[in-house]
């Protein structure tokens, strides 16, 4: 077993590719934005208010699937391919349990819309944007369990290549579905449903048959031969993975209440909060490339059996995180309205700046408090220990941030809306930088959960 590589050179190998795949997937989300920007603001308002509503419901399944980045990449950091194997194939049938599971929730999407309290026409096709969103999370989920995968056994670029094709094949089908070219008829918003549906589809298959068609995955990972359900890795999974999806809900929850409260204040400001939100979501970018790289590395540490080293690597990742953040805060002080004019018409960025000015000012204070409980929440991860993470999420997000917004947004405005956003990341900072000090995340995944793909029984030893 050799030690794992946690220099600052393999960092960055790891997370560039993630941030370059989440670059294409923020630019299907800037290019969403711009494209129906041309329609309107309420058709922006929609699909802003859809996108978030539909993330917020499906965060729970596809947050489960993110444990299989943990088992595989400890399973990688002990030199044991074939669980690897087994982990990834728990991974799938994962998904597509989940992926079932999701499609009871196609009735919720107008009462959640009526909810909001958004003006009619918005809550109208914000629901018919869900709606077509979710009939395409059986791509999504298989998606999410094969890009875990790769991440795991440190191929991050190949989730970064086919993310580049999903880029591409989204802004065509979005292209012809919004304004109705090539003979197919014209959606407006519910066009970039219909153009993101179609794309996560073809990736999330291509992905998965792009690990059979390669011997280097096929047959180092030894993935036919542990294609059955194996109980104990199973439920293995689900233990480390509940309190990730967990997490990830409640966290898009109260994004999900604060979206619906910024809603009640008016069209140009959700428009603005919207426009600001994706803009803002080139941090989160960068801050998830290196979250995703911390949760691999401390995986890999903490299987080879190199735990204090698996502390250290955090602290490198954070030391290259708040130097993307400092270029970016500066981007996001100083060139707000160029920004804006991204995302909006001509004829509507003089509404709309006076609301997304102090925004992005907000934004650039959030940066380091964001990035500092990613890194850590994901290094977490990585050693298995996603309960203390979720319960810091959950009280920061529940007990603060939730009811303050309630209470200032409708008193104060927007700006002391989206000051809230400041008091709940500065608290989930303090808390997860708390745990990471002590050593009582030190455990592999196996210590916190009944069931290793290490040790497969004697009917999968004989497969």
């Amino acid at each position: 077993m050799s030690r794992p590589d946690t220099s600052y050179r393999q960092i960055i190998g790891l997370s560039t590719p993630v941030m370059l795949s989440q670059l294409s997937y923020t630019a299907m989300g800037i290019i969403d934005t711009i494209m129906v920007g041309k329609v309107g603001v309420v058709a922006l308002a929609s699909v802003g208010l859809g996108s978030i509503l539909f993330w917020w419901l499906l965060s729970l399944f596809w947050g489960m699937l993110a444990g299989v980045n943990t088992l595989v990449s400890q399973a990688e950091g002990a030199g044991d391919r074939k669980a690897a194997g087994v982990a990834f194939w728990q991974g799938i049938y994962l998904g597509l349990f989940l992926s079932v599971l999701v499609f009871v929730l196609w009735p919720l999407a107008p009462h959640l819309m009526a909810w909001t309290g958004a003006s009619p026409e918005v809550q109208a096709n914000a629901a018919r944007y869900m709606q077509i969103r979710l009939l395409g999370a059986f791509g999504l989920m298989l998606l999410m369990a094969c890009d875990n995968f790769y991440r795991g056994i440190g191929r991050t670029d190949v989730p970064m290549w086919f993310g580049f094709v999903k880029l591409f094949l989204n802004s065509g089908a979005n292209y012809v579905f919004i304004f109705g070219h090539l003979g197919a008829p014209e959606l407006g918003p519910v066009g970039a449903a219909v153009g993101t549906a179609i794309a996560n589809t073809v990736i999330g298959i291509a992905m998965f048959v792009n690990l059979f068609l390669r011997s280097e995955f096929r047959d180092a990972y030894h993935l036919l031969p542990r294609v059955r359900l194996h109980r104990r890795v199973f439920k293995a999974l689900v233990v480390l993975s509940l309190p990730i999806g967990i997490q990830t809900f409640m966290e898009m929850g109260g994004f999900s209440v604060f979206t619906a409260v910024v809603a009640r204040l008016g069209d140009p400001q959700l428009a603005a909060t919207d426009a600001v939100i994706h803009a803002w979501s080139a941090a989160f970018m960068l801050s998830y490339g290196l979250s995703i790289a911390g949760q691999t590395l401390v995986g890999q540490c903490i299987g080879a059996g190199e735990k204090e080293e698996a502390r250290r690597v955090i602290r490198r990742i954070l030391r290259v995180g708040f130097c993307l953040m400092a270029v970016l805060g500066l981007v996001y002080v100083f060139l707000p309205e160029s920004l804006m004019a991204l995302f909006v018409r001509p004829s509507e960025l003089a509404i709309l700046l006076p609301f997304a000015r102090p925004l992005f000012m907000i934004v650039a204070v959030c940066l380091v408090f964001d990035l500092t409980f990613m890194v850590i929440a994901g290094g977490l991860r990585g050693a298995g220990d996603t309960t203390y993470a979720m319960m810091a999420n959950i009280g920061a997000a529940w007990l603060i941030f939730v009811p303050l917004t309630v209470y200032v947004a409708p008193r104060y405005g927007l700006v002391a809306a989206w000051s809230c956003v400041i008091v709940y990341l500065a608290s989930m900072a303090l808390l997860i930088w708390l745990r990471f000090r002590g050593t009582a995340w030190m455990k592999d995944a196996i210590e916190r959960a009944d069931g290793t793909p290490s040790e497969p029984d004697e009917a999968e030893t004989a497969a």
